[in-house]
């Protein structure tokens, strides 16, 4: 017996989709890399009076977690819409390891005082933000993609 309300069990991804999916990704990433870059520049003009080297550490890290953040985000998004929890979770913690390490970095080298604490409280709301900004995307994103993926169910 056919149900008018579709499955929200895992179901197959047809090519289309997949494609359409992978491209969003790699676009996601491009634009995650370069908002990377223009962070560092303005953290570099901020902060390199105080320790030059950590701040070229922070961009390097920045920039070295860019991109698996940036795929980390957009599979935990897609594995949401598709109703696979441990794969969600997995890239969930990825995305959130890169999210962090930057920010972990600068508190840790700063930690013997070399900067003011104007700039432990600048990285601290900027982390706050941007998490919080990021998990509002994802939410966002997931709900699309989930009502995306009944009204395909539905015309079927």
């Amino acid at each position: 017996m056919n149900s008018p309300i579709p499955s929200v069990t895992a179901q197959p991804v047809d090519a289309d989709r997949v494609k359409r999916r992978r491209v969003l990704e790699l676009s996601w990433a491009v634009g995650v890399v370069a908002f990377v870059l223009v962070r560092f520049v303005v953290a570099y003009g901020a902060l390199a009076k105080y320790d030059p080297l950590t701040v070229w550490i922070f961009g390097i890290l920045d920039l070295g977690t860019a991109v698996p953040y940036a795929i980390g985000t957009a599979r935990l998004v897609t594995s949401l819409v598709d109703h696979q929890p441990q794969a969600a979770a997995r890239w969930g913690a990825l995305a959130s390891a890169c999210f962090l390490a930057p920010y972990v970095w600068i508190a840790w080298a700063g930690r013997d005082g070399e900067f003011p604490a104007v700039v432990y409280v600048v990285v601290a709301v900027l982390a706050v933000c941007l998490g919080f900004n990021a998990v509002y995307g994802i939410r966002r994103r997931v709900r699309d993609g989930r009502r995306e993926s009944v009204q395909e169910a539905t015309s079927v």
